[in-house]
């Protein structure tokens, strides 16, 4: 009966092991651009590099090893080269920082009218643009409030059906929102900004820290997202037909 008892026991924990494994494994899937800006903006799931612009540094201590540091008033990341036409996408961020204005830019890609935008409303709810800039899009205000310099995972995800807003911190676990509206196929086009919209002046910067910016082609389920946050996320890549490590987020 012990070696029995002894037999179950590990057999439960290498099914558990597995399975933690095979979920760590799918939060990979149609991970599209991945910008972990640990001292470089280096993308590593694809090869469009981020640059600094205005007021803005590496710094060592982000969420996960390294991140950016933003002034509020000109820094930014600059993305060149990706481009993603698609009816699924999720959008994800570490934040720890405020807003210079309303409407400040975390993600953004602007070209008319396909503007894709994640970031802060007027009333500082997490908010998104898409459907060609539809104001069911951006003018929805319903999404979880964004907490100011306090480190918070924000994510959208767009499916044809809905967008949900989640926002996740270690204080108050993962909250979100569903804006129920049909949602169009959309390119987020080779104009990509971390920390900064360019619409509208020169007002919707982020002050503060961002870190693990991640775009996928899909929408992950909020199950995906909460454990984006609390497990971390392992990539590998094939390398001259051998798998290679390219980086793990743990908390």
């Amino acid at each position: 009966m012990e070696r029995f008892f002894a037999f179950f026991v590990v057999f439960v924990l290498l099914a558990g092991l597995t399975v933690g494994m095979a979920n760590a494994a799918d939060l990979t899937s149609g991970l599209v651009g991945y910008w972990p800006l640990d001292g470089n903006g280096e993308d590593i799931a694809g090869d469009s590099e981020g640059v600094l612009e205005g007021d803005a540094d590496w710094i060592a201590n982000g969420r996960v090893n390294g991140a950016v540091m933003l002034d509020g008033i000109s820094g930014y990341v600059a993305i060149s080269g990706f481009e993603l036409t698609t009816t699924e996408v999720t959008a994800v961020a570490w934040l720890n920082g405020w807003r210079q204005d309303a409407w400040a830019g975390i993600i953004c890609s602007r070209m008319d009218p396909m503007s894709f935008w994640v970031g802060y409303t007027d009333a500082d709810t997490l908010s998104y643009v898409w459907n060609n800039n539809a104001e069911a899009t951006w003018g929805w205000k319903a999404g979880p409030s964004i907490p100011q310099d306090e480190w918070a995972m924000v994510a959208i995800t767009i499916d044809p059906d809905k967008a949900v807003a989640c926002i996740y911190t270690d204080a108050d676990g993962l909250q979100s929102a569903v804006n129920e509206i049909p949602h169009v196929e959309q390119t987020i086009a080779d104009n990509l900004k971390i920390g900064w919209d360019d619409c509208c002046g020169d007002t919707r910067h982020v002050q503060g820290i961002i870190d693990e910016v991640m775009i996928y082609d899909r929408a992950l389920g909020e199950d995906e997202i909460l454990s984006l946050a609390t497990g971390g996320l392992s990539v590998t890549a094939p390398s001259d037909g051998l798998a290679a490590t390219w980086g793990s987020i743990k908390q």
